[in-house]
């Protein structure tokens, strides 16, 4: 059984064509076929087979499609599995028996032919997959947003591999079979930078060097009078070897741009953070992703989403997984600070403007608009194996823009908030450290002699530092600087009490600073909810009792504490006696202590309504 999505949606066996009876059940099948092996959410399901306004009783609806689905299907070992999963439904399809993904290995592997040199290979194999397309993907159907977005990031991938094909046909020497073609092709695409690199490089390479000028000058005046902008990098130095005489020693590269062309690739990792204790299970999960992603048939950007409370070390856990999964790609790591727990976090146009920077694009050649911005970064990733590290989140609208369109790049976010509007392939709620652990990274910074000579004093300090990595290297740091004190000096200043986050501020580094941040971020009523915690245990947070602490409703006081758990600020953890538990590091509860000192359980909007 073979499937077909890049057209009219198809389903054929050898016996030919099957007819798919019922809109809904195409587009089901659709749906299921663009995430291939993957668990697909009914929620998504929903929203892409109604185009708008699905029924009420759309969720069951879907459940009578899925067994129409697997009735069309059959069974037998060739048939595809349709898996019913917790919450949604995966569709198991042979990689050979779909289309997209067929696409996806022979693009792959052309690409890597081209930037080794095997232009016949890469030629063949391009041409390949270009041959599977049948027009536009899925053609005819009424989908939603997310499956008429990914039927767009499939078009851009067939263009790069178009330009790809062309520019292994240049280095074969065919540039004059291509002028013509590649004429057309950047009058459907005049801004395209790339095609226009290849019809200059065409003409040159057959002798019209005089057309070839005058190729450069229109892609010029297109730039200026459509972006505002001059012409790339590239395509400046094309021009410039042309007129100086060089000609094209090796068209391909110049032209195409493909990888281990340009500039060596970026290595924008920060610098080495203590040594990461207690998060292996982590970091496995993250390198399985990355193998994956490098290795896969379908070219699928991987996404992982570094969350928990501040302090608690999302940032080494994503530096440390960058480093381990440094082989899986070649082309280099980019990274950006986003600022989001900051006063002023950075504007998506900007950080792609750092990013974009770090792949060697001048300012001048990057478009003004985010979207403009966005359609180069995707073209360039497009073609590369990089990871993309965003560190300190603030919302899914600031990291959406930065994703890489469709690739094998892999994509590291960093964030306080559990940000669900991020599709995630893996998940990593990262929790405090556990006592052993604390101890453990403590040895790491002051050495397991004073560890083992004060053990009584060492578990205090850990146990003031609630687990938190930010506290224990603060602490580390304070016990490094005087190697010749008892670290008994220090726990003894660690006792609990109202100075304990003073204690926890040394070389510019502020527990009670980091704790601020995510505070002031909050709306009045959850900075409200979040300073009762100060009258519950840390270990024992219930809704009922900040129910009763802020004089709301179990069901309102719930939903308060969800959306602490959201902003990183609170954990979940057992149940009790049929009733939900919650719990927050020791120094994170002395910060809310300290804020219910200072504003005590007032409403700042005394107008606004209590929550039912």
């Amino acid at each position: 059984m073979r499937f077909s999505v890049l057209g009219p949606l198809e389903l054929a066996t050898d016996a030919g064509p099957v007819h798919i009876r019922g809109k809904r059940v195409r587009a089901l099948l659709a749906v299921l076929l663009m995430y291939p092996g993957q668990v697909v959410p009914i929620e998504r399901i929903v929203d892409d087979v109604w185009l708008e306004n699905p029924p009420r009783s759309a969720v069951e609806n879907v459940r009578t499609y899925v067994y129409q689905l697997r009735t069309l299907l059959g069974t037998g070992p060739d048939r595809p599995v349709l898996e019913s999963e917790p919450g949604g439904y995966r569709l198991v399809v042979e990689p050979d028996a779909l289309d997209v993904t067929r696409f996806s290995r022979l693009a792959h592997e052309g690409r890597r032919a081209h930037s080794l040199g095997q232009h016949a290979t890469a030629s063949a194999l391009l041409g390949e997959a270009l041959e599977l397309w049948r027009g536009t993907p899925l053609s005819g159907l009424d989908l939603g947003r997310a499956m008429r977005a990914k039927a767009v990031a499939l078009e851009e991938q067939r263009w790069q591999v178009y330009r790809n094909w062309m520019s292994a046909r240049l280095a074969l020497g065919q540039a004059g079979e291509l002028v013509a073609p590649l004429r057309e092709l950047v009058g459907e695409r005049p801004l395209d930078e790339s095609l226009w690199c290849l019809l200059v490089s065409a003409l040159v390479l057959t002798g019209r060097t005089g057309e070839a000028l005058a190729a450069f000058d229109e892609a010029r005046r297109t730039l200026v009078q459509e972006l505002g902008i001059e012409p790339g990098p590239q395509l400046r130095e094309l021009q410039a070897r042309v007129l100086r005489g060089e000609g094209l020693i090796d068209p391909a590269p110049v032209a195409a741009g493909v990888p281990g062309s340009g500039p060596a690739a970026p290595h924008q990792l920060p610098a080495e953070l203590p040594r990461l204790v207690g998060r292996a299970a982590s970091l496995r999960a993250v390198e399985a992703l990355a193998q994956r992603s490098g290795s896969g048939a379908v070219d699928q950007v991987r996404t992982v989403l570094v969350s928990g409370p501040p302090g608690v070390g999302k940032t080494a856990l994503a530096i440390t997984a960058a480093e381990l999964v440094h082989s899986h790609v070649p082309d280099g790591e980019l990274y950006v600070d986003l600022r989001g727990a900051t006063e002023n976090p950075l504007e998506p146009a900007e950080a792609m403007a750092t990013l974009l920077g770090a792949l060697a694009i001048a300012p001048n050649a990057m478009p003004d608009s985010v979207d403009g911005r966005r359609s180069l970064y995707r073209s360039i990733l497009a073609e590369r194996t990089m990871l993309v590290l965003l560190d300190d989140a603030a919302s899914a609208q600031q990291v959406l823009p930065l994703l890489p369109g469709p690739g094998r790049s892999l994509v590291l976010v960093v964030s306080r908030r559990c940000l669900t509007g991020v599709q995630a392939d893996l998940r990593i709620a990262l929790d405090p450290l556990t006592t052993q652990e604390s101890l453990e990274m403590l040895a790491n910074l002051i050495g397991r002699d004073r560890i083992d000579h004060e053990p009584a004093d060492s578990a205090a300090i850990v146990e003031a530092c609630g687990g938190l990595p930010s506290a224990i290297g603060i602490a580390g740091a304070r016990l490094s600087n005087r190697p010749n004190h008892p670290v008994k000096v220090l726990a003894d200043c660690l006792e609990p009490g109202d100075h304990l986050l003073d204690e926890f501020s040394f070389d510019g580094a502020s527990l009670r600073a980091e704790f601020a941040n995510s505070y002031e971020a909050l709306e009045p009523q959850a900075r409200r909810c979040f300073r009762a915690l100060a009258l519950l245990p840390a270990h024992a947070i219930t809704a009922e009792g900040i129910g009763a602490a802020i004089g709301v409703s179990r069901h309102a006081a719930d939903r308060e504490l969800e959306g602490l758990v959201r902003e990183g600020l609170l954990m979940t953890d057992v149940t009790l006696n049929g009733s939900p538990t919650y719990t927050m590091p020791t120094v994170l509860h002395r910060f809310a202590h300290e804020r219910l000192e200072l504003e005590g359980l007032r409403m700042a909007l005394v107008a606004q309504p209590e929550i039912a």
